[in-house]
């Protein structure tokens, strides 16, 4: 009963796991893919576009051309911004294909 419980439990901790990383790109495709899309403001942009490391410079040194504290709390950046890197060009589960080109 006892390793039941305790499947159980870690069974449920992968699923919210699992629904926090869709939830993350939902978010950095609402609220980037607003811009950046195939017709948009901006260029298309996919994790895969860069490394992780090259996307936490990015934001570290405020290199995006728009002020986006009006549109993206700082909650919602350190989220997106763990999206890029969880999905970059060098890691284990690249996303190249989120924001169609």
């Amino acid at each position: 009963m006892k390793r039941a419980v305790v499947f159980f439990l870690c069974a449920a901790f992968l699923g919210l796991g699992a629904v926090a990383n869709a939830g993350d790109e939902s978010l950095f495709v609402a609220k980037c893919g607003a811009c950046h899309k195939k017709g948009g403001e901006a260029a298309p942009v996919n994790p895969a576009d860069k490394a992780g490391n090259v996307w936490s410079k990015y934001f570290k040194r405020n290199r995006h051309p728009v002020d986006l504290s009006g549109t993206i709390s700082p909650d919602e950046l350190k989220k997106i911004i763990a999206y890029l890197r969880d999905h970059a060009a060098d890691s284990d589960q690249p996303a190249a294909a989120v924001i169609p080109k």
